[in-house]
């Protein structure tokens, strides 16, 4: 929490001339989350990254999150826009990250350029990744979320906006590269290259996107680092390259719309991840049905995500090496199928109340987005319930 404090404080003095008022601009957001669930040794996570969660005891780290963003004006047509964004990671973790620093120039009205580091734009919701105001859950589906957990990019993008009659279209073309720290070792895309596709209009907003990418893994906990080193000295090293190395290929494919007009709001998103190594192929999907009621907005979603092929199929003769890379590949193996109902409460322009009770279903095999105990491999034997409350702010 210190560490928050020491975000808000750096927010509150970045500059603003008084008598250049419209060069720099500042603005932030913030997240206050609690949750519990109904199993006392599965822990629930947000996200991947993270190496822990809560059981039946309330936990306010796993949702919570902090950001502040700065801009300069340079010119009529260029500025620059700098993010930082806490939020519980690896080793749990609120160290600041910088998740936005780049250059825009504006060359023609409907085409600018950027260059730095971008929020990756895998999702439809990438954009307003962690501002948790701008949707409606307590947290976005982590069916879906979970296929890819990037939150930035390192590299260019290009924008062309145009209208076609009554849409506004949007066309953005990415180039990169992007890490994260995951099972205590790195997870690296190199290459990125992204084509999205976005229209909206009358309340109708549609997306589609496609990314293609290098990816190299390193594992670094003990159980995985025991698992490659006893296959290297079976003589089944070729094994031990499908699961932690470099020069793999994986693919990322996203389709969404949101319609949010009068009372209603429908949100859906069908995502992909396909590789050749190191981790599993899945796909995920969710859909969400909410009704406006003055300013509460009560919501129910299904979401889902399959595994389509493990990390590896290969088979060893040995049992216990064979029971090793089975618990790899089920570590890995995210499954799992939520059913949930929520309310938000818009208390103010910029301050939102929430609540959501989630039914989680881990897939066969699996855990699902939960994190099992240290001392051992587990899996749920039923379904989970999962209370979530949150309050969420943008200033």
């Amino acid at each position: 929490m210190k560490r928050i404090a020491a975000l808000l404080i750096l927010g509150a003095s970045l500059p603003v001339a008084a008598d250049e008022p419209s060069r720099f601009s500042f603005s932030g957001f913030g997240t206050v989350g609690a949750v519990r669930t109904s199993n006392d040794v599965l822990g629930f996570r947000s996200s991947v990254v993270q190496d822990t969660g809560p059981g039946r005891a309330f936990d306010t780290s796993v949702d919570s999150v902090i950001g502040v963003q700065g801009s300069a004006h340079l010119t009529g047509k260029s500025d620059m826009t700098l993010q930082v964004v806490s939020h519980k990671g690896p080793d749990d973790a609120f160290t600041p990250q910088v998740t936005w620093s780049f250059l825009r120039t504006q060359v023609l009205p409907e085409l600018s350029f950027r260059a730095g580091r971008m929020r990756t734009p895998f999702f439809m919701f990438s954009d307003s990744l962690h501002v948790n105001f701008i949707t409606p859950w307590v947290r976005p589906p982590v069916e879906v979320c979970s296929l890819n957990p990037f939150s930035s990019v390192d590299g260019v993008d290009a924008l062309y906006r145009t209208d076609a009659g009554p849409l506004d279209i949007e066309i953005q073309s990415v180039f990169g590269k992007s890490s994260l720290g995951i099972h205590g070792g790195t997870v690296k895309l190199r290459a990125i290259r992204t084509l999205n596709v976005a229209a909206s209009g009358h309340g109708l907003t549609l997306h589609a996107g496609y990314t293609a990418a290098n990816l190299d893994v390193r594992w670094g906990d003990q159980p995985s680092q025991n698992l490659l080193a006893a296959l290297a000295a079976t003589g089944n090293g070729s094994i031990a390259d499908e699961l932690n190395g470099t020069g793999a290929k994986a693919s990322f494919t996203s389709a969404g719309f949101q319609y949010d007009r009068d009372h209603w709001l429908l949100i859906g998103e069908f995502a992909r991840r396909d590789a050749s190594h190191f981790i599993s192929s899945a796909k995920g999907w969710y859909l969400t049905g909410g009704y406006r009621v003055g300013s509460v907005t009560p919501y129910v979603t299904y979401a889902r995500q399959i595994e389509t092929a493990p990390v590896t199929t290969s088979t060893v003769p040995i049992p216990a090496l064979q029971t090793g890379l089975d618990l790899f590949n089920a570590s890995r193996r995210n499954a799992q199928r939520t059913e949930g109902i929520g309310v938000r409460w818009d208390v103010a322009r910029n301050f939102a109340l929430k609540g959501q009770f989630d039914l989680i279903r881990p897939g066969p095999d699996g855990l699902g987005i939960f994190v099992s105990p240290p001392a051992g491999y587990l899996t749920p034997s039923g379904p989970i319930h999962v209370l979530s409350l949150s309050v969420d702010v943008v200033f």
